[in-house]
């Protein structure tokens, strides 16, 4: 058969240009066959036993399919485990990876994290030939890499984008964590901190600043909370006291049509006043400029409702 066909085109296109030795043999091309595409540049090996279709890119998941297919063992985790799931702050110029295997190094940029425990129910393999921990594996080994604060924002973001259920985060974090395991401790911190109940954060800004709120001791502040309305449907503003019937919403410029968003909000935050309560709004570009201005300001406005309502600041 000829050395390239449209089988072997057909497991490029769909495999990122990245093949192991033993595919090949499979889609029929012989050793012979192999050294010839090797040496007329129609394929490069950039680790022992893959191979490389040099017109496709050596993107982010072609390398990461590289990976896969130079040892079956291998899992992309961590920071690249979270990159492939969509999640922020998991940027990385390594390609992480964990094994329960004695393996040998595979590549420069290549992160080898080795474990005793990585179950079948721990990984996710994807029919492009890329294998990687599921969500709650993943949130479990970033945490030895991030802090509180960045964790706990993934943590919102799988919650949010459905990628799992807290629930589900508790028992592999239970399952994994061990006294002296790194990121045990920050792990169980993050989600022991967090009520089982209640929605998700909507970005890493409101997670920031309900954070630095707690952090200036505006305890209180919980997200999303109920808010009823005088036509008796229930709204969710990002944070609030409910108790003091004050909230707060982050504004990001970039989400909606500007036009629609504004009306949308002010017919919303006019509601809320109807109902008694008062609306702060700031944008994602203000928390990102000065949040500790933000924070004092906030608290100038808190401490204002709190003596409106008779309650003496403490």
């Amino acid at each position: 058969m000829p050395a390239f066909d449209a089988h072997l085109a057909g497991w490029f296109h769909d495999h990122h240009g990245i093949i192991g030795s033993s595919d090949l043999k499979d889609l029929g091309i012989s050793d012979e066959e192999r050294r010839h595409l090797l040496l007329i540049g129609v394929l490069e090996s950039p680790f022992e036993g893959v191979y490389r279709l040099t017109s496709t890119p050596l993107d982010f998941r072609a390398r990461c399919a590289a990976v896969c297919a130079a040892d079956a063992s291998l899992v992309l985790s961590c920071y690249t485990a979270g990159t492939l799931l969509g999640l922020r702050k998991c940027g990385s110029a390594a390609i992480h990876a964990t094994t329960d295997r004695l393996t040998k190094p595979v590549g420069r940029r290549v992160v080898i994290h080795r474990t005793r425990h990585l179950p079948p129910e721990h990984i996710a393999v994807r029919s492009d030939g890329i294998r990687h921990t599921t969500p709650e594996r993943a949130f479990f080994d970033l945490a030895k890499h991030v802090s509180d604060l960045t964790l706990t924002s993934i943590g919102e973001q799988m919650l949010h984008d459905g990628l799992c259920a807290f629930e589900s985060l508790v028992q592999v974090a239970l399952q994994l964590a061990a006294r002296g395991r790194p990121g045990s401790a920050r792990a169980l911190r993050v989600l022991t901190g967090r009520s089982a109940s209640g929605e998700p954060a909507d970005s890493h800004d409101e997670v920031r600043l309900l954070a630095a709120l707690h952090a200036a001791g505006m305890v209180d502040f919980v997200r999303h909370p109920s808010v009823g309305l005088l036509d008796g449907s229930v709204v969710h503003p990002d944070l609030g006291v409910p108790a003091l019937g004050f909230y707060v919403e982050v504004d990001h410029h970039t989400w909606h049509d500007p036009t629609a968003a504004a009306d949308y909000d002010k017919d919303r935050d006019r509601q809320v006043r109807l109902a008694g309560g008062v609306v702060e709004r700031v944008t994602d570009t203000q928390l990102r400029d000065n949040l500790p201005k933000v924070v004092a300001d906030l608290r100038t406005l808190y401490l204002g409702r709190r003596s409106s309502f008779g309650v003496q600041a403490g």
